[in-house]
Protein backbone atom coordinates (compact mmCIF):
# COMPACT_ATOMS: atom_id res chain seq x y z
CA UNK A 1 0.00 0.00 0.00
CA UNK A 2 2.76 1.90 0.64
CA UNK A 3 4.47 1.61 -2.38
CA UNK A 4 1.37 2.60 -4.55
CA UNK A 5 1.69 5.66 -2.39
CA UNK A 6 5.19 6.56 -3.42
CA UNK A 7 4.10 6.38 -6.95
CA UNK A 8 1.04 8.37 -6.70
CA UNK A 9 3.28 10.86 -5.08
CA UNK A 10 5.93 10.86 -8.11
CA UNK A 11 3.30 11.81 -10.17
CA UNK A 12 3.12 14.69 -8.66
CA UNK A 13 7.03 15.41 -8.24
CA UNK A 14 6.47 15.11 -11.73
CA UNK A 15 3.94 17.93 -12.33
CA UNK A 16 6.03 20.27 -10.16
CA UNK A 17 8.93 19.68 -12.95
CA UNK A 18 6.24 19.86 -16.05
CA UNK A 19 5.10 23.20 -14.17
CA UNK A 20 7.80 25.13 -12.72
CA UNK A 21 10.87 23.06 -14.18
CA UNK A 22 11.78 22.40 -10.71
CA UNK A 23 10.52 21.33 -7.43
CA UNK A 24 10.19 16.97 -8.76
CA UNK A 25 13.86 16.26 -6.49
CA UNK A 26 13.09 17.83 -3.38
CA UNK A 27 9.64 15.76 -3.52
CA UNK A 28 11.05 12.73 -4.39
CA UNK A 29 14.23 12.47 -1.34
CA UNK A 30 11.29 12.35 1.21
CA UNK A 31 9.18 9.53 -0.30
CA UNK A 32 12.66 7.89 -0.94
CA UNK A 33 13.46 7.69 2.99
CA UNK A 34 10.10 8.06 4.43
CA UNK A 35 7.95 5.66 1.81
CA UNK A 36 10.39 3.61 0.13
CA UNK A 37 12.74 2.84 2.77
CA UNK A 38 16.00 3.69 1.72
CA UNK A 39 19.05 5.30 2.89
CA UNK A 40 19.85 9.23 2.21
CA UNK A 41 22.50 7.78 0.03
CA UNK A 42 20.47 5.48 -2.48
CA UNK A 43 17.39 8.39 -2.00
CA UNK A 44 20.17 11.08 -3.62
CA UNK A 45 21.67 8.77 -6.10
CA UNK A 46 18.35 7.36 -7.31
CA UNK A 47 17.34 10.93 -7.50
CA UNK A 48 19.62 12.31 -9.37
CA UNK A 49 19.14 9.39 -12.29
CA UNK A 50 15.65 10.49 -12.22
CA UNK A 51 15.83 14.20 -12.32
CA UNK A 52 17.91 13.69 -15.20
CA UNK A 53 16.10 11.62 -17.05
CA UNK A 54 12.99 14.09 -16.81
CA UNK A 55 14.53 17.02 -16.77
CA UNK A 56 15.87 15.97 -20.73
CA UNK A 57 12.83 14.95 -21.26
CA UNK A 58 10.99 18.32 -20.56
CA UNK A 59 14.08 20.00 -22.33
CA UNK A 60 13.39 18.38 -25.15
CA UNK A 61 9.01 19.45 -24.52
CA UNK A 62 9.75 23.06 -23.32
CA UNK A 63 12.39 23.31 -26.78
CA UNK A 64 9.32 22.28 -29.18
CA UNK A 65 7.28 24.52 -27.55
CA UNK A 66 9.45 27.56 -27.83
CA UNK A 67 9.81 28.37 -24.19
CA UNK A 68 13.76 27.79 -23.95
CA UNK A 69 15.83 30.92 -23.43
CA UNK A 70 19.90 29.55 -23.37
CA UNK A 71 21.49 32.98 -22.90
CA UNK A 72 20.00 33.34 -19.44
CA UNK A 73 21.79 30.24 -18.02
CA UNK A 74 25.65 30.35 -18.97
CA UNK A 75 26.41 32.17 -15.37
CA UNK A 76 25.45 29.27 -13.48
CA UNK A 77 26.53 25.97 -15.60
CA UNK A 78 30.67 26.23 -14.91
CA UNK A 79 30.07 26.78 -11.44
CA UNK A 80 27.28 24.46 -11.09
CA UNK A 81 28.76 21.18 -12.64
CA UNK A 82 32.17 22.10 -10.71
CA UNK A 83 30.91 22.04 -7.16
CA UNK A 84 28.18 19.05 -8.36
CA UNK A 85 31.36 16.96 -8.96
CA UNK A 86 33.17 18.14 -5.96
CA UNK A 87 30.57 18.03 -3.62
CA UNK A 88 29.87 14.41 -4.69
CA UNK A 89 33.35 13.41 -4.63
CA UNK A 90 34.45 14.94 -1.88
CA UNK A 91 31.87 16.55 0.60
CA UNK A 92 28.93 13.82 0.97
CA UNK A 93 31.47 10.85 1.85
CA UNK A 94 33.74 13.11 4.29
CA UNK A 95 30.61 13.75 6.13
CA UNK A 96 30.27 10.45 9.13
CA UNK A 97 27.22 8.67 9.92
CA UNK A 98 26.88 9.98 13.20
CA UNK A 99 27.63 13.14 14.05
CA UNK A 100 29.08 12.63 17.93
CA UNK A 101 29.03 16.74 18.95
CA UNK A 102 25.41 17.34 17.65
CA UNK A 103 24.45 14.17 18.39
CA UNK A 104 22.96 13.34 14.87
CA UNK A 105 22.87 11.07 12.29
CA UNK A 106 23.76 12.01 8.85
CA UNK A 107 20.79 11.54 7.22
CA UNK A 108 18.77 13.65 9.92
CA UNK A 109 20.97 16.23 9.38
CA UNK A 110 21.19 16.56 5.79
CA UNK A 111 17.49 16.29 5.56
CA UNK A 112 17.05 19.36 7.89
CA UNK A 113 19.49 21.12 5.73
CA UNK A 114 17.22 20.65 3.07
CA UNK A 115 13.73 21.24 4.84
CA UNK A 116 15.63 24.60 5.62
CA UNK A 117 16.68 25.38 2.33
CA UNK A 118 13.08 24.98 0.46
CA UNK A 119 11.65 26.90 2.84
CA UNK A 120 13.94 30.42 2.38
CA UNK A 121 13.34 29.11 -1.70
CA UNK A 122 9.90 29.32 -1.07
CA UNK A 123 10.07 32.85 0.84
CA UNK A 124 12.08 34.22 -2.22
CA UNK A 125 8.91 33.94 -4.11
CA UNK A 126 6.59 35.19 -1.97
CA UNK A 127 7.18 39.07 -2.75
CA UNK A 128 6.60 40.45 -5.86
CA UNK A 129 10.14 41.57 -7.04
CA UNK A 130 11.70 44.36 -9.51
CA UNK A 131 14.73 44.67 -10.29
CA UNK A 132 16.57 47.43 -12.38
CA UNK A 133 19.01 46.62 -14.63
CA UNK A 134 21.52 48.98 -12.99
CA UNK A 135 22.53 46.21 -10.98
CA UNK A 136 24.88 43.70 -11.93
CA UNK A 137 23.69 40.67 -10.25
CA UNK A 138 26.02 38.15 -12.06
CA UNK A 139 28.24 37.63 -8.58
CA UNK A 140 25.48 36.64 -7.09
CA UNK A 141 24.23 34.49 -9.72
CA UNK A 142 27.46 32.50 -9.49
CA UNK A 143 27.14 32.50 -5.85
CA UNK A 144 24.13 30.32 -6.58
CA UNK A 145 25.66 28.30 -9.25
CA UNK A 146 27.76 27.25 -6.15
CA UNK A 147 25.72 26.44 -3.90
CA UNK A 148 23.44 24.72 -6.57
CA UNK A 149 26.20 22.40 -6.80
CA UNK A 150 27.05 22.03 -3.13
CA UNK A 151 23.39 20.94 -2.97
CA UNK A 152 23.14 18.69 -5.91
CA UNK A 153 26.46 16.39 -4.55
CA UNK A 154 25.01 16.22 -1.26
CA UNK A 155 21.48 15.96 -1.27
CA UNK A 156 20.62 14.37 -4.99
CA UNK A 157 18.72 17.47 -6.03
CA UNK A 158 18.38 19.18 -9.57
CA UNK A 159 18.61 22.80 -7.66
CA UNK A 160 15.43 24.16 -9.75
CA UNK A 161 14.29 25.88 -6.77
CA UNK A 162 17.17 27.76 -6.71
CA UNK A 163 17.61 28.93 -9.97
CA UNK A 164 13.85 29.47 -10.95
CA UNK A 165 13.40 32.30 -8.47
CA UNK A 166 17.25 33.31 -8.92
CA UNK A 167 15.98 33.72 -12.97
CA UNK A 168 12.63 35.59 -12.16
CA UNK A 169 14.13 38.06 -9.29
CA UNK A 170 18.07 38.67 -10.41
CA UNK A 171 17.09 38.46 -14.46
CA UNK A 172 13.59 39.30 -14.50
CA UNK A 173 12.52 36.93 -17.63
CA UNK A 174 9.58 35.10 -16.71
CA UNK A 175 8.44 31.76 -15.30
CA UNK A 176 8.28 29.80 -18.41
CA UNK A 177 11.47 30.67 -19.80
CA UNK A 178 13.08 30.21 -16.13
CA UNK A 179 11.64 26.79 -15.86
CA UNK A 180 13.26 25.61 -19.39
CA UNK A 181 16.21 26.99 -18.77
CA UNK A 182 16.28 25.61 -14.57
CA UNK A 183 15.54 22.00 -16.51
CA UNK A 184 18.58 22.17 -19.00
CA UNK A 185 20.59 23.28 -16.38
CA UNK A 186 19.69 20.44 -14.07
CA UNK A 187 19.81 18.14 -17.01
CA UNK A 188 23.56 19.07 -17.34
CA UNK A 189 24.75 19.10 -13.58
CA UNK A 190 22.63 15.83 -12.32
CA UNK A 191 23.71 13.89 -15.85
CA UNK A 192 27.89 14.98 -14.43
CA UNK A 193 26.79 13.00 -11.00
CA UNK A 194 25.27 10.21 -12.47
CA UNK A 195 28.72 9.78 -14.13
CA UNK A 196 30.73 10.03 -11.30
CA UNK A 197 28.35 7.57 -9.24
CA UNK A 198 28.87 4.98 -11.78
CA UNK A 199 32.47 5.13 -12.84
CA UNK A 200 34.07 6.59 -9.38
CA UNK A 201 31.39 4.79 -7.01
CA UNK A 202 30.63 1.42 -8.70
CA UNK A 203 26.47 2.02 -7.93
CA UNK A 204 24.67 -0.43 -9.26
CA UNK A 205 20.62 1.01 -10.21
CA UNK A 206 17.77 -1.66 -9.65
CA UNK A 207 16.24 -0.43 -13.70
CA UNK A 208 12.80 -2.29 -12.90
CA UNK A 209 12.29 0.28 -9.44
CA UNK A 210 13.52 3.15 -11.45
CA UNK A 211 10.81 2.40 -14.85
CA UNK A 212 8.08 2.18 -12.48
CA UNK A 213 8.90 5.33 -10.93
CA UNK A 214 10.04 7.23 -14.11
CA UNK A 215 6.70 6.64 -15.53
CA UNK A 216 4.70 7.93 -12.89
CA UNK A 217 7.16 11.16 -12.91
CA UNK A 218 6.84 11.47 -16.54
CA UNK A 219 2.85 11.25 -16.46
CA UNK A 220 2.81 14.21 -13.97
CA UNK A 221 5.43 16.23 -15.79
CA UNK A 222 3.08 15.50 -19.06
CA UNK A 223 0.42 17.64 -17.16
CA UNK A 224 2.77 20.07 -15.74
CA UNK A 225 3.76 21.00 -19.25
CA UNK A 226 0.04 20.88 -20.43
CA UNK A 227 -0.91 23.09 -17.58
CA UNK A 228 1.90 25.53 -18.21
CA UNK A 229 0.27 27.36 -20.72
CA UNK A 230 -2.91 27.54 -19.60
CA UNK A 231 -2.25 28.68 -15.97
CA UNK A 232 -2.03 32.73 -15.15
CA UNK A 233 2.03 32.80 -14.37
CA UNK A 234 1.64 34.67 -11.08
CA UNK A 235 -0.55 31.97 -10.18
CA UNK A 236 2.16 29.36 -11.03
CA UNK A 237 4.17 31.52 -8.74
CA UNK A 238 2.16 31.25 -5.34
CA UNK A 239 0.90 28.20 -5.81
CA UNK A 240 5.11 27.06 -6.42
CA UNK A 241 5.89 28.92 -3.10
CA UNK A 242 3.17 28.01 -1.03
CA UNK A 243 3.95 23.90 -1.92
CA UNK A 244 7.65 24.53 -1.00
CA UNK A 245 6.95 26.33 2.28
CA UNK A 246 4.37 23.39 3.40
CA UNK A 247 7.18 20.63 2.27
CA UNK A 248 9.81 22.26 4.39
CA UNK A 249 8.02 22.11 7.06
CA UNK A 250 6.66 18.56 6.95
CA UNK A 251 10.01 17.16 6.84
CA UNK A 252 11.64 19.66 9.59
CA UNK A 253 8.57 17.86 11.66
CA UNK A 254 9.57 14.92 10.54
CA UNK A 255 13.15 15.07 11.79
CA UNK A 256 12.64 16.46 15.18
CA UNK A 257 9.62 14.94 16.60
Amino acid sequence: MLDLLGYLLFVFAGLFFGFFGSGGSIIMIPIFIYIFKISIYEATTYSLLLVFLISLFGTVKHIQKKNFNIQSIIIFIIPTILFTALSRLFLFPAIPDYLEFFHIHKQSLLMIIFSLVIFFASLSLFRSQHITKKYNFKPVLLLLGVLIGLLTGLLGIGGGFIIVPALIIFMGIKIKQAASSALFIIMLNTLMAIILEITIFKFQFDFSFIFLLLLSALIGTMIGLYLLNKIDQNRIKKIFSIALLFLSLIILLFEII
